[in-house]
């Protein structure tokens, strides 16, 4: 999934805290949301990361190396228009120390081929005078990286889209507020996020986006869609959409700040269950949904559906703290580095929701991080897994800032499940498959709060049905 934003990038970095000693260590920290706050030694127990390391000044032209959290999936998934990423793989997690960039390797002979190239179409194209080197380079480099295979998770980012990633886990955006999936000429809203201009425009999901500012998107890439439908604040953009049913038609918005509900969550009605949704694994994501199960025990819960579809994913630090809030002892997750050398990731102490009757939403756009959370849950048969099969998002992602302040994202790792199962490109599958039409609107807490039980029933949101019905005691 990805995201976009339009907010000026903060200044700097911030300073990291030290290196952990707890085991948590090599989890990454929380993203650049503090900058010009001095580190101060984390409490036993807290998430805490190793210290981001300095640039490298080896033969990468001074490119920086960031460890970031394997995150979410390919165009096939979504974007946050008015969100923050800007790679077809969606949101990037934060940096940990990795060891400094390496002289690179491979034949000499095969680098000179790009030069030879390179060379070849400056001397020789018909209009050499309106080249552009820079898009040149960075068709190149988009080239080398969609030829190493990791469709959509290795990637490049130009300057804007990096610091945008940057930004991307805060939960404060510029846009419009919907998430997006598709393929070329299939770009479609997944989801419209509450609260937002696109869903005070009355968007829904399975809405298709067929023009950005009378400029038809036919054969434009998901990142040419979002690029164009990104921009300032207070300034407008008007999509045209297509939808069942109806004639296409022009929808005008004006793009404003937002605060994404990282966590959103309601007593489902007639009910002792709560319904707890988490939208992406932002900064600070563990804390709130601790914060909802504990309201959730205050109002008298005793089973919960906790949805987390269309999430594109996050932090891995948090995705090891929201896991460790329902699996109780054991492993989150496990690493297998580019060497083979495997390492499992540990669950927190002290989760507040690791013996109640629990279901977990998933969908098609249900990756990384999520995948992290829902694959715990589902090994450790800690709940049980409804709706469709995950994305299958399995690389950690290295991040090397160039020169010019783009980026290349490079899968450096692959993860497994708690249980060793591995997921890149393959993704989870459901205990109980249940399929739901792109086009259904899906019952979320702020719609199900003012709904009567009855209503609730009539839904046609049938994974949500579903889990319901499993966690009755006779289900």
């Amino acid at each position: 999934m990805t995201e976009f934003d339009t907010q000026p990038p903060s200044a700097g970095l911030p300073p990291a805290p030290p290196p952990p000693t707890a085991p948590s260590a090599g989890l990454p920290p929380a993203p650049p949301a503090a900058a010009g706050v001095p580190p101060v030694p984390p409490p036993a127990g807290a998430f805490t990361a190793p210290a981001v390391p300095p640039a490298s000044t080896g033969s990468n032209g001074g490119a920086t190396k960031w460890i970031v959290a394997a995150l979410v999936p390919v165009l096939a998934v979504g974007l946050f228009i008015g969100g923050a990423a800007a790679d077809r793989a969606g949101l990037l997690g934060a940096p940990v120390a990795g060891p400094a960039a390496s002289p690179p390797t491979g034949d000499i002979a095969d680098l000179d081929l790009v030069e030879e190239a390179w060379r070849s179409v400056q001397d020789n194209y018909v209009d050499a005078e309106n080249l552009d080197d820079r898009d040149l380079a960075y068709g190149a480099i988009r080239g080398l990286l969609e030829a190493v295979g990791d469709d959509g998770h290795t990637t490049f980012l130009t300057a804007e889209e990096a610091k945008a990633v940057d930004e991307s886990l805060s939960g404060t955006f510029v846009g419009i507020g919907v998430q997006v999936s598709g393929e070329t000429d299939q770009i479609a809203i997944g989801s419209v996020i509450p609260n937002t201009p696109a869903e005070e425009a009355g968007l829904r999901r399975g809405d298709r986006i067929l023009a950005v500012d009378g400029k038809s998107t036919d054969g434009e890439t998901i990142e040419e869609v979002v690029a164009r439908v990104r921009g300032p604040e207070g300034e407008k953009v008007t999509l045209t959409i297509g939808r069942a049913g109806t004639e296409d038609f022009d929808v005008t918005i004006v793009r404003r700040r937002f605060d994404l509900p990282m966590v959103s969550w309601t007593m489902v009605p007639g009910s002792d269950v709560a319904y707890v949704r988490l939208e992406q694994f932002a900064t600070g994501a563990t804390k709130a949904m601790k914060e909802a199960l504990e309201a959730a025990k205050a109002d008298g819960a005793t089973a919960l559906v906790l949805d987390l579809r269309a999430n594109p994913g996050g932090y891995v630090n948090e995705a090891v703290g929201i896991a460790s809030q329902f699996v109780g002892e054991g492993t989150a997750y496990r690493s297998v580095e580019r060497d083979g050398e495997e390492k499992e990731v540990p669950v927190e102490d002290g989760g507040l929701w690791t013996e109640l009757p629990l279901a977990v939403l998933v969908d098609g756009e249900t990756a990384s991080s999520a995948e992290i959370v829902t694959g715990a849950i589902q090994d450790a048969k800690r709940g049980t897994v409804v709706g469709e099969q995950t994305f299958g998002t399995g690389t950690v992602l290295g991040r090397f800032d160039l020169a010019d302040g783009s980026s290349l994202r490079i899968g450096v790792e692959r993860w497994l499940t708690r249980g060793g199962r591995p997921i890149w490109r393959e993704g989870l599958v459901p205990d109980v498959s249940v399929p739901l039409a792109d086009d259904v609107a899906l019952v979320l807490p702020d719609d199900l709060r003012d709904m009567k039980a009855g209503e609730l029933a009539a839904s046609t949101d049938a994974q949500l049905l579903k889990a319901l019905e499993l966690l009755r005691p006779e289900g």
